[in-house]
C-alpha cells in the first residue's frame, strides 16, 4: 500500500508562512527600536521658524525603519534557513520562503506610513519658513513625493537589501558592513558634495532640498536639481528589482523567466533613474533670502 501525503497547496504555504514572518517582523527588538526612534524624532518637532518644515524629518525612518530593517530582515532570513535545515525533507521551496519574507515588508511600510500621515499633516499646520525651502520652488505635491520617497520607500528599500545579501552573501558580519557603506555613501551623495549634484538621484537615498549654502552664507537654502516624482518611481523599481535577486538564489526551480523579469526590470530602472536626473529642476534654486543661521 502506498502512503499518501497531504501536501498544502503552495499558495496556502506562501500565506501561512507571510503570516509567521509579518509576526516575527512585528516583534523583532530593532525594528520596536527603530520605530520608538521615528516617534522620538517626530515628538520634538515644532515648526519653528529656522527649519524646511517636516521634509527635513525623513532622515528618521529612513534610519531607523529602513537601514534597522535591513538588519532585521537578513536575521529573520537566517532564521528562516536554520529552521528549514533544522526541519529536514520540507516541501516549501527557498522561493516560496523568501517570497514570504518579502511580504513581511508590510509591517516596516506600515509604520513609515504613520510617519507620512504625521508628515503631511505637520507640513500644512507648521509650513516652512519663508528663508529655508523657496515658496515659488516647491508646492504641496513636491513635498507629498520628497516625504513618500524618502521617508515611506525606504523602509520597504532596506528589508529587501537585507533579503538579497542574505540570500547571496554567506559570511558573517555582511548585513552590518552593508548598512555602514550604506550610510556612509549616503552621507556623500545627499548633496553635499556639488559635483556629484546632478548625478546622486541614482542613489537610493538623497536630498531634494535642504541648507546647501552659497558663497557668504554656508547655510543658504536651495532646491536640489531632479524630479522627486521620477525618483519615487526609480525607488519602487528598485525594490522589485531587489525582491527578484533574492528569488534568483534558488536553484532548485526555473530561472530563466525570472532572469528576464529581473534584466527588463533593470533597464526600466535606470530609465527612471535617467527621467529622475533630466527632469524637473535643472538648475539649483536657491533661496534669495538668507539662511536662518545668517539671522535673515
Amino acid at each position: 500500500m502506498t502512503e499518501t501525503r497531504a501536501v498544502s497547496p503552495p499558495g496556502a504555504a506562501l500565506q501561512a508562512l507571510a503570516r509567521q514572518e509579518c509576526l516575527s517582523y512585528l516583534r523583532h527588538p530593532l525594528f520596536l527600536v527603530g520605530a520608538l526612534l521615528t516617534i522620538v524624532v517626530c515628538i520634538p518637532f515644532s515648526g519653528d521658524a529656522g527649519d524646511g518644515s517636516t521634509p527635513g524629518l525623513v532622515i528618521g525612518p529612513a534610519l531607523a525603519i529602513g537601514v534597522f530593517g535591513l538588519l532585521v530582515m537578513n536575521g529573520l532570513t537566517k532564521r528562516s534557513d536554520r529552521l528549514h535545515a533544522a526541519a529536514g525533507t520540507v516541501v516549501v521551496p527557498e522561493r516560496t520562503r523568501t517570497l514570504a519574507l518579502a511580504c513581511a515588508t508590510v509591517v516596516p511600510f506600515t509604520a513609515a506610513l504613520g510617519f507620512f500621515a504625521f508628515a503631511v499633516w505637520g507640513w500644512h499646520h507648521w509650513p516652512p519658513a519663508a528663508n529655508t525651502l523657496p515658496p515659488d520652488a516647491v508646492s504641496d505635491g513636491w513635498a507629498y513625493v520628497v516625504l513618500f520617497a524618502l521617508g515611506v520607500l525606504p523602509a520597504v528599500g532596506g528589508p529587501v537589501l537585507g533579503l538579497a545579501v542574505a540570500r547571496w552573501v554567506r559570511f558573517r558580519g555582511a548585513a552590518i558592513l552593508v548598512s555602514v557603506v550604506l550610510v556612509l555613501v549616503t552621507m556623500v551623495m545627499q548633496g553635499l558634495v556639488e559635483s556629484l549634484r546632478y548625478g546622486r538621484v541614482f542613489w537610493p537615498w538623497t536630498y531634494f532640498g535642504g541648507p546647501f549654502g552659497v558663497d557668504g552664507d554656508r547655510d543658504r537654502w536651495a532646491v536640489l536639481t531632479g524630479s522627486p516624482q521620477w525618483y519615487c518611481l526609480y525607488l519602487v523599481a528598485l525594490c522589485v528589482l531587489g525582491v527578484l535577486v533574492a528569488l534568483l538564489h534558488d536553484h532548485e526551480q526555473p530561472r530563466g523567466r525570472l532572469a528576464r523579469i529581473a534584466g527588463a526590470t533593470v533597464v526600466v530602472a535606470l530609465g527612471l533613474g535617467v527621467l529622475a536626473m533630466t527632469q524637473g529642476v535643472q538648475e539649483p534654486i536657491v533661496n534669495p533670502r538668507p539662511s536662518p543661521a545668517s539671522g535673515g
